[in-house]
């Protein structure tokens, strides 16, 4: 990745005088995304950093970026969850007006198979869990390669808020049904 890219992504930095963002992603969708030696786009960069303005101004440039994984199989919505960075787990969200899009997103799995929400139980970030099972509420988030659960992980860590959080969704959810 050109490192005037990074640079930008990693301080949030849009454009100046030196840097227009839209003209490398612009140049990039033609000739293939830039990636790190890792496999990380410009919007799993911004992601790592938490920055969700940048992460914004990437997904008004190319949205095609969101579903992009690198050499680990993550998605920029895997990385953000894991770091807590829920301002931008929320915009990469937003910016999936496709419902079927947003929903392959949130079920997208990892080379370890966890999801976004398995990332974010385990790095115990309760706003972004909340706000990954209200986005999905109908999935149920099988397990990983190593078979854990979300709501495994919840327990076994004694992230006891997760943990109640799912279940009075899931007796909600029983309650409603016909």
């Amino acid at each position: 990745m050109d490192p005037i890219l990074y640079t930008a992504a990693m301080r949030g930095n849009i454009g100046d005088v030196n840097f227009l963002l839209a003209d490398h992603l612009k140049r990039d969708e033609e000739n293939g995304y830039q990636v790190t030696p890792k496999g990380n786009t410009v919007l799993h960069v911004t992601a790592l950093y938490g920055h969700s303005h940048f992460a914004a101004e990437v997904l008004k440039i190319t949205l095609a970026m969101l579903c992009c994984q690198n050499k680990k199989n993550e998605t920029a919505l895997h990385i953000a969850a894991n770091e807590g960075h829920t301002e931008v787990v929320r915009v990469l969200l937003a910016r999936t007006e496709d419902h079927n899009i947003k929903e392959k997103l949130m079920r997208m799995t990892d080379a370890g198979g966890d999801t976004a929400l398995h990332k974010a139980v385990w790095s115990q970030h309760l706003d972004v869990v909340k706000l990954l099972v209200k986005e999905d509420p109908d999935f149920e988030y099988p397990p990983n390669h190593v078979q854990e659960t979300p709501l495994y992980l919840a327990t076994e860590s004694g992230f006891h808020d997760a943990l109640i959080h799912h279940c009075i969704w899931r007796l909600n959810l029983v309650f409603m049904m016909p």
